[in-house]
């Protein structure tokens, strides 16, 4: 089961991260704007945040297993589509496909890890997560050298196509083993209605501000980033191993954060550290982005993914139950990946009209600051029902 995790978990991010190295690659093909290319990376975020509600429905319809089965089953066929990206609405499509596909997905990890790996609970969300930042590395190293490799953009991009179908065989064979408990394995996580959610808790806004911050700056370095440094002057390959030390990093950040603030007792503390560590880098890519860029990628990821576990541990933390849990972490995904896939969209349109990284680079340094806002409210004995 741990094996299937870490499968699903990184095919959740081969289709996101392999896109923006080849921007450029994208851009020379079709002649698209940065605001059409920033919609590859707004789509599918946008798609995960909408669909984030529905999935314990779909679920109670269809059972767990055949819910992430069908998730990976999305992610395949969107992939192979790629083979055809530059047929206009194609990449655009698969890139709805792959949102969809990853929300489903996504939304049920918890009652899995809840149910099958009780007495593993943080081994299997360390997991998790690392294999998703992981997951973006391996993309952001691999995705150039293949579409050199395979003399097609297109092929590369499709080529992910592979390891999400073997995450689909490794999760069918796991889940349907009987020795792991046969149907009570197949339960569905408890319905989540929007009027439940915790809208009139202050606690719970904060919580979302923060992750919502956290993501808006993401998801718009996921899909600028490499693009970034290609103005550089850095090949594409180059730009390519710099964007797999941002998110490799992360992972680094996503376990050793957490556990200081707890070690600590000094979470907020932690929480402003974090901070410090993305605002800086953002600052050097917006004025100085040639200066030591390995240095500045890795301190960057480090802060971003530090931050990011940090955020999601108190999803749990605060609830006072599991069914707390889910509505708080039900309201604060849905708002956070909703307004957050704005941003390399936005990002894109800007670039279109002024032609300057600084501009955006500066924008997401002052979007951290005001993240500052959120950290008082980030105490650990916090309670939401």
């Amino acid at each position: 089961m741990l094996l299937a995790l870490a499968l699903v978990a990184a095919n959740l991010r081969f289709a996101l991260a392999s896109v923006p190295v080849l921007e450029s690659a994208i851009a020379d093909a079709t002649g698209w704007s940065s605001t059409v290319i920033g919609a590859l990376t707004m789509l599918p975020v946008l798609c995960m945040g909408a669909v984030a509600l529905f999935v314990p429905r779909i679920a109670a319809r269809i059972g767990r297993r055949h819910t992430v089965a069908l998730a990976l089953a999305i992610i395949t066929v969107a992939l192979v589509t790629r083979l055809a990206a530059a047929v206009p609405g194609v990449l655009h499509a698969s890139a709805l496909l792959v949102g969809i596909g990853i929300a489903l997905a996504a939304g049920l990890v918890p009652s899995v890890v809840r149910e099958q790996l009780a007495d593993q609970v943080g081994l299997a969300t360390g997991l998790w997560s690392s294999a998703m930042l992981a997951g973006a590395a391996i993309a952001g190293v691999a995705t150039v050298p293949l579409a050199e490799a395979l003399g097609s953009w297109q092929a590369a991009l499709a080529s992910w196509a592979l390891p999400a179908a073997l995450a689909l065989l490794v999760w069918w064979i796991v889940e349907e083993a009987p020795e792991r408990g046969g149907a009570a394995r197949d339960q569905a996580p408890p319905l989540v209605h929007l009027r439940h959610l915790p809208w009139r808790d202050a606690r719970a806004w904060s919580l979302t501000a923060y992750l919502l911050a956290n993501s808006v700056i993401f998801y718009t370095a996921l899909a600028w980033l490499s693009p970034l440094y290609v103005s550089t002057g850095l090949t594409p390959r180059e730009a390519g191993l710099l964007f797999g030390v941002f998110t490799g990093v992360e992972i680094g950040g996503a376990l050793v954060m957490p556990w200081l603030a707890e070690r600590s007792g000094r979470p907020r503390a932690v929480f402003a550290t974090t901070l410090v560590l993305v605002i800086v880098p953002l600052a050097m890519l917006a004025v100085a982005p040639a200066t030591s860029p390995v240095v500045v990628a890795a301190v960057f990821g480090w802060g971003l993914g530090g931050g990011f576990a940090m955020g999601l541990a108190l999803l749990s933390r605060w609830a006072a139950d599991p069914a707390a849990s889910n509505r708080l972490t039900a309201m604060a995904y849905s708002v956070t990946y909703l307004l957050a896939a704005f941003g390399p969209l936005l990002a894109g349109a800007v670039l279109d009209a002024s032609g300057s990284f600084t501009i955006v680079y500066l924008t997401l340094a002052l979007i951290g600051i005001v993240q500052f806002a959120t950290i008082p409210a980030l105490r650990n004995d916090v309670i939401v029902r």
